[in-house]
């Protein structure tokens, strides 16, 4: 009785604007019984047909006709769309497309960060922040590039963030730098992305480019695009005074697209900077409950379609009327 009563509670027709429709089938009665022609034969005499004819079938058309607009009243009920309540649901809620485009040259190698207690390559804390990075931004799409004296894809964007954490941990160090390449081939990646919000966040420990195409270009085409380029540049303690950013070729990846500049030279200071960006780049979710309802339009279709075949199959059978 509780389940019923539920059922009755949550009952609705979505598109209830079309059930004044029924209306149309006692109008259409109306005028079949007014002006519809009546069938017929001819006889010179009826006294034959009276004496050996059966009773009139009167009841039998009413019923066939029952039939039929009974038919017609459940498909105009279902053109209403019927629903009961089914349950409640997730609201799916969508995040921004990040691309990491990350320095794999040889300098990486150099272990002069200690992570936890130990030394480690520059690499390797690198890799260690991006996990934590990748693990506290489950609904963003995220996809990886690297480079060194070339660039190349490791991932499209992706939710799957354990297969980006493996691939990352089987990478290799080369020579050479050439992040405009890899600026590029994250861009194309980012361009089809549907979401508005479309981020790259270039790391590297070098202050000048040596291969591929320069900064200055890449930003100039990338800033027309709305895509919004970070800038993680990693470098010695002993060096941070020394550099200027009028020399600094890799700065004007985020000055040239409203992105921003972090220079670090140890672990502390590199996960910080990813704690910087996970805050600055934040997508506002709109977590909740949505009712999803059950249509229970094809039960009202079968059961029509089922009466329309009832009043066929009785009005050529056993109902059959001659003429």
């Amino acid at each position: 009785m509780n389940a019923l009563w539920t059922w009755l509670e949550t009952f609705r027709f979505e598109s209830w604007w079309l059930l004044p429709s029924l209306l149309l089938i006692p109008i259409w009665a109306w005028l079949r019984g007014r002006y519809a022609p009546v069938a017929a034969v001819e006889f010179s005499s009826s006294e034959l047909l009276r004496a050996h004819g059966r009773p009139p079938r009167f009841q039998h058309r009413q019923l066939l006709l029952a039939l039929r607009y009974m038919a017609l009243a459940l498909l105009c009920i279902g053109l209403a769309r019927p629903q009961v309540e089914k349950g409640l649901t997730d609201v799916e809620s969508k995040g921004i497309n990040i691309m990491l485009v990350l320095d794999f040259s040889s300098t990486m190698k150099k272990k002069d960060f200690t992570m936890k207690g130990r030394r480690v390559t520059r690499a390797e804390a690198l890799i260690d922040v991006i996990t934590e990075f990748m693990r506290a931004r489950p609904k963003d799409k995220i996809g990886l590039v690297r480079y060194d004296a070339d660039a190349f894809l490791m991932s499209p964007l992706t939710l799957d963030h354990d297969y980006l954490i493996t691939r990352l941990k089987e990478e290799k160090n080369g020579r050479g730098t050439a992040p405009g390449s890899g600026l590029l081939i994250a861009a194309e990646h980012l361009l089809p992305a549907t979401n508005q919000t479309k981020v790259i966040i270039l790391v590297s420990d070098a202050e000048q480019v040596n291969q591929g195409p320069k900064i200055k270009d890449v930003g100039r085409v990338l800033a027309p695009l709305g895509i919004r380029v970070h800038l993680v540049q990693i470098i010695d303690f002993k060096e941070m005074a020394g550099w200027s950013l009028k020399d600094n070729e890799m700065a004007l990846a985020p000055k040239l697209t409203g992105g921003q500049l972090f220079q670090v030279a140890d672990y502390v200071g590199l996960r910080s900077v990813y704690q910087q960006i996970d805050r600055l780049e934040k997508a506002s979710f709109k977590e909740g409950k949505q009712r999803v309802y059950r249509e229970l339009m094809p039960w009202c279709a079968g059961a029509a379609l089922a009466l329309l075949l009832l009043e066929f199959i009785l009005s050529h059978t056993v109902w059959r009327r001659l003429p």
